[in-house]
Order: structure tokens, then C-alpha cells, then sequence
């Protein structure tokens, strides 16, 4: 009796541990074939727009600095309304740096 239960619980986890194999490829199988989905391809695009700081300055005011393409954009932002302070070109060297820190 005692063998029967070892050999039955070998093969349900024969069995369980197939099922696991099975998921895995198949989540594999479904990523590859749909990398060329456009839904993926827009999720891999890199994007324009990025916050690269963003500072309090009291409960109600706050600093935004907005990077779009080689643009940086100082921007206040208030209940009053929003206000550009600064704008300025970004070298493409200077984006690289700021990566690397």
C-alpha cells in the first residue's frame, strides 16, 4: 500500500512539474512571436518627453525640469498656474553624462 502512495506522488509531481515546463514555453513561445506586435514595438520606442527633476517647494508649489528631444524646460508649478521659467538646448554630451551619473 505504502508503494503505491510513493509511486502516486512521484507521478503527480512528474505531472505538476511538467505543467510548469509547459507554461514556461509557452510564455516564451507567445513572447517571441509577438515582438512584432505593434502594441510591444510601441512600448519599446523610446520616449520624447521625460522628467528628469522634480522639487517641492512648499505644500502647494513645485519645480519641474522636463527634458523633450535636446529641449530642457524649467517649469513652476502652482494652483496660481503654470509658469516656464527657463528654457535651454541640451548637447548631446550633456545628455550622456547625465545618464551616466
Amino acid at each position: 500500500m505504502e508503494i503505491a502512495l510513493i509511486i502516486k506522488a512521484v507521478l503527480t509531481l512528474i505531472f505538476v512539474l511538467g505543467l510548469l515546463f509547459l507554461t514556461v514555453w509557452g510564455l516564451k513561445y507567445c513572447e517571441l512571436k509577438s515582438a512584432n506586435n505593434r502594441i510591444f514595438n510601441k512600448i519599446r520606442v523610446k520616449r520624447r518627453l521625460e522628467i528628469i527633476e522634480n522639487s517641492r517647494i512648499d505644500l502647494r508649489n513645485s519645480l519641474v525640469l522636463i527634458r523633450r528631444d535636446n529641449t530642457e524646460h524649467l517649469l513652476l508649478l502652482s494652483p496660481s498656474g503654470n509658469t516656464l521659467i527657463e528654457s535651454r538646448t541640451v548637447a548631446i554630451e550633456e545628455k550622456k553624462e547625465a545618464a551616466n551619473d
